[in-house]
């Protein structure tokens, strides 16, 4: 996913062409869906729709992240996927028909492009490209989801941040001469929401990953020193 460097209201052309999964529309579709769509922003903490809502548009984050949590017998939130800036969520609910199974959360302040379901739905239809390409993406999707509601059901916390940490690594990171550099600025704040622990616990992990040089950060930036080690962690 392209990143984009947001800090005032963008435009919804950027945010359309933010998206892979969208690039595969024509320039005509993708006129159509910028001109019926709308920004709107959210702050950290607000819920996007509840879990069985009926909501009548399609989300592409702009410039946050959003997680889809679903509530554990406990009455613990559980966090089931994450979808960062150039993510489209809410997209096979609308496709399927089966509208929201988890409750949508924002993790950190964002815009947003809430895309017509209507409008997308027939876009959708008439697009064989688009279709390719969502069956892919749904695999993967699908592989991921999986792991990570395996991790964050029954994992300790610090494998629930390792798991964040790799799943943002999947969409978000570079390699470069110190390790898998996140380009995605997070404070301890947003890690421990997404991890479903509390920010002191965060903290201490960190810290002791940092200590003993698995991972390392300098101004929200994380840097996986030791991928090994950190994967170590996560399947131990």
């Amino acid at each position: 996913m392209a990143l984009l460097e947001v800090h005032e209201k963008p435009r919804p052309m950027e945010v359309l062409q933010s998206n892979t999964l969208l690039n595969a529309l024509t320039a005509s579709d993708m006129g159509a869906l910028a001109g019926a769509s709308r920004l709107a922003h959210v702050e950290r903490g607000e819920m996007l729709w509840f879990k069985g809502a009926d909501v009548d548009f399609v989300g592409l984050s702009s410039d946050g992240w959003i997680k889809m949590v679903r509530t554990s017998p406990s009455g613990t939130d559980v966090t089931i996927e994450l979808f960062g800036p150039g993510h489209i969520f809410g997209l096979m609910g609308a496709i399927t028909g089966t509208g929201c199974p988890l409750t949508a959360v924002a993790v950190s302040d964002l815009w947003y492009l809430r895309i017509p379901k209507e409008v997308m739905l027939d876009i959708y239809g008439s697009s064989i490209a688009l279709k390719d390409r969502l069956i892919r993406k749904a695999a993967l999707r699908l592989h991921g989801a999986v792991d990570l509601m395996a991790r964050m059901s029954s994992g300790r916390v610090d494998q629930r941040i390792a798991a964040i940490l790799f799943i943002l690594a999947e969409s978000y990171a570079v390699k470069d001469l110190l390790g898998i550099r996140l380009q995605c600025p997070l404070t301890r704040q947003e890690i421990s929401e997404m991890a479903g622990t509390t920010v002191e616990s965060t903290i201490r992990v960190m810290s002791r990953w940092q200590k003993d040089g698995i991972v390392s950060t300098d101004r929200q930036q994380i840097v996986i020193l030791d991928e090994t080690r950190l994967n170590r962690i996560l399947s131990n």
